[in-house]
Order: C-alpha cells, then sequence, then structure tokens
C-alpha cells in the first residue's frame, strides 16, 4: 500500500512526499540487518521491522512502475514520448546527473537528466533535447516535453534549467 501512496503522491505533484515513502521502503528493505530479508521489496514489513513474503509481492512491480513513469517521468501520450521528471535535487550525481535505461518502442533508451544548476524539482524546466546526432524539437508541458519518439537514439540528453 505505501508503494501505491507514494505513485499517488507522484501523480498529485506531491514530489518531496512520495520520495520520502520510496526511499524509506528502499532504506529499510536495503539494510539486512533491519528487514532481516535479502534487499528487495517485501509483502509487508512486520512490527519488528522484518520483511516478509518477499516471494509473493506486488510491490516490486509497483515500486518499478513509479520510478519509470512518475520520477523519471518517462510516459507515452498517444504515440509520443512525454518525458516529465520529478527529480528531487537529491536524486542527481556529483555530476547532476540522473539517468534511467528503459525500452522506448522496444529499444533500450538511456536517458540522462543534466542538473548543472542543481536546482530542485518545480525550479527546472526541460531546454533541450538530444542525442549523438540530433537535436529534438519538443512540445513543453506543465512538467516536462513531448517529443516524436519514432526515431530516437540509444542515448538521450536532457538538459533541465
Amino acid at each position: 500500500i505505501a508503494v501505491i501512496y507514494a505513485n499517488s503522491l507522484y501523480k498529485r505533484v506531491f514530489v518531496h512526499a512520495g520520495y520520502n515513502v520510496l526511499n524509506s521502503i528502499y532504506q529499510h528493505c536495503s539494510d539486512i540487518e533491519k528487514s532481516k530479508i535479502y534487499p528487495g521489496i517485501p509483502e509487508y514489513v512486520d512490527p519488528k521491522g522484518r520483511g516478509l513474503y518477499h516471494y509473493l509481492t506486488g510491490s516490486a512491480s509497483w515500486f518499478i512502475l513509479t520510478v519509470v513513469t512518475e520520477v523519471f517521468g518517462v510516459k507515452a501520450d498517444f504515440g509520443k514520448l512525454l518525458l516529465e521528471p520529478k527529480l528531487t535535487q537529491s536524486e542527481f550525481n556529483e555530476d547532476h546527473i540522473a539517468s534511467i535505461k528503459t525500452l522506448i518502442n522496444n529499444n533500450l533508451t538511456t536517458i540522462h537528466y543534466i542538473n548543472k544548476n542543481n536546482l530542485d524539482f518545480g525550479t527546472y524546466k526541460i531546454v533541450k533535447i538530444y542525442d549523438e546526432d540530433t537535436e529534438y524539437n519538443f512540445d513543453r508541458t506543465k512538467y516536462g516535453a513531448l517529443i516524436e519518439n519514432d526515431k530516437l537514439g540509444n542515448e538521450l540528453y536532457v538538459i533541465l534549467k
């Protein structure tokens, strides 16, 4: 339920609250001493902090769905690629980049969000999208960009400012 709750928070643009839910689940479940399970997402956590029914979970798939479609904002919209990242400042690495590898039109594509100004969600906008060969035109949305996705490269670079 907590993972679905996080998904709902992201959809309603309560990004920091959604991040806190996902991050707390991740931090707890990746600490073997606390969760008493191998790292992963269990069906639920008992009052003592132990993850139970590790093999019987829809939580893991909801977690991945939320990370791809809400956190990294990789979605489809009537045949176009919709990029609406809801990344918090802490999710970018020391080079100010957050990346995800996912399938777009059956093509394994890595999307690199580049945030050189170290901005937080709500203060950045997508200003440029390009790959090795092409700079893409896009239509701006409230939180991102909508682009044609029929000829995308294997690496997309998305500049946030």
